[in-house]
């Protein structure tokens, strides 16, 4: 490795640990809780989990995508109790808000900047409010009409929906919906088994409500089939090939992580799971925004000087199954390595949260086989990627 680039490592950034909430279906489980609700119990149990005082934290970054705007993260903090001194800073990267939320506290500890910070993120679908453009502006369609999801691209040179640039994508990538039906069972089936092994049971910190406990993720298909799969009615009209089936579900849910300099690992006896190694973000084209995660994992991998065949486990956020096919496809990496407790056709997809959900799940893969080294990594509306790799603690 050159200089410059042992210069990126040459100050370490430790990953201490995480938590998520459960994650629940749109007007689920979750559907009372509002984002800084979930963020602010995750923020005070992480806290008391690892010992740390209030005033430890320098700053709280948060992704969330489509909230009510504002700043969530200085919103959640102060509803976690925390100092009024406590930076809170909000990220939307859309789907990459979370996981971008934790390479800028990677890059502002390694820089010196920070020495503690908190990152991830939290999003509510059920409480998402309506928004509507100025009767000004030429997008406007008329009092009772309200947009889901914001512009990501001038429509001279293509603003697709998501499914749209899904099917794109496959079309792009010669990807048949046999192939995606298959990945979506087999993410449900590794979720069930990761559930029944509860491999994922130290990281999912339950809810209580009046009436129970929420511990448990609501959106794992309890039995799953091709037969199912197959059944499902592709959403652009018969010739498509993207469906509910091998589509993500939208969600609710927080995901977050403590991230520190050595200095504070050892000022507060800290024990790491993991160091940052480093992220990346990429563009692409918006009609494809799929293979930003490709983009973005590519230039990582150059970056630091890696492989794809060096990483041991990869956490891909399955937005669509044909995200992680063509990823599979361009990289010809081993599939039994990619999300191998099942991923977001399984689990959902609570954007802003997303990407601090894959790192959890990625420290888990990483302990739970006694592996060393993983990425995580995301395509984002508007043609974008991000990516993160980590090494584990011995």
């Amino acid at each position: 490795m050159n200089t410059e680039k042992n210069n990126l490592r040459c100050k370490k950034v430790y990953i201490i640990g995480g938590l998520r909430t459960p994650i629940g279906k749109t007007n689920g489980c979750l559907r009372d809780f509002l984002p800084e609700k979930l963020a602010a119990f995750l923020i005070r149990r992480l806290i008391h989990k690892y010992a740390l005082q209030k005033d430890s934290i320098e700053e709280i970054i948060l992704g969330n995508a489509v909230g009510p705007g504002g700043n969530l993260a200085r919103l959640s903090l102060l509803e976690a109790g925390m100092p009024f001194d406590t930076v809170g800073t909000t990220v939307d990267f859309q789907c990459g808000s979370g996981l971008k939320a934790i390479n800028l506290a990677g890059n502002l500890i390694r820089s010196g900047q920070r020495n503690i910070v908190i990152a991830g993120g939290a999003e509510s679908t059920s409480l998402v409010p309506n928004k509507q453009y100025n009767q000004k502006d030429t997008r406007y369609k008329g009092k009772n009409i309200f947009y889901k999801r914001a512009q990501f691209s001038p429509y001279s040179i293509g603003d697709p929906d998501m499914v749209e640039g899904a099917e794109n994508t496959a079309k792009h990538c010669n990807i048949t919906r046999k192939d995606m039906d298959i990945w979506a069972l087999q993410s449900h089936n590794k979720a069930l088994a990761a559930r029944s092994k509860n491999k994922l049971y130290d990281i999912i910190c339950g809810i209580q409500t009046d009436k129970k406990i929420i511990k448990e993720d609501e959106n794992i298909r309890r039995n799953p089939s091709l037969k199912l799969m197959e059944r499902a009615i592709p959403v652009l009209g018969e010739q498509g090939t993207i469906t509910a089936g091998n589509a993500c579900s939208t969600n609710d849910g927080a995901a977050l992580i403590i991230m520190a300099s050595e200095e504070a690992v050892q000022k507060y006896s800290l024990h790491p799971q993991a160091i940052w190694v480093g992220g990346e973000s990429a563009g692409v084209d918006p009609n494809l925004f799929p293979l930003g995660a490709i983009a973005a994992s590519r230039k990582l991998l150059k970056v630091y000087d890696f492989g794809i065949d060096d990483m041991d486990f990869i956490e891909i956020n399955e937005a669509f199954a044909v995200k992680v096919i063509a990823f599979l496809q361009y990289f010809n990496y081993h599939k039994d390595r990619v999300n191998i407790f099942g991923g977001a056709l399984a689990y959902g997809h609570p954007y802003g949260a997303s990407g601090g959900i894959i790192m959890l799940h990625l420290l888990e893969a990483l302990k739970d086989k006694n592996k060393k080294k993983g990425m995580a990594t995301l395509g984002v509306a508007g043609g974008l990627g991000e990516a993160t790799i980590i090494e584990r603690c011995d």
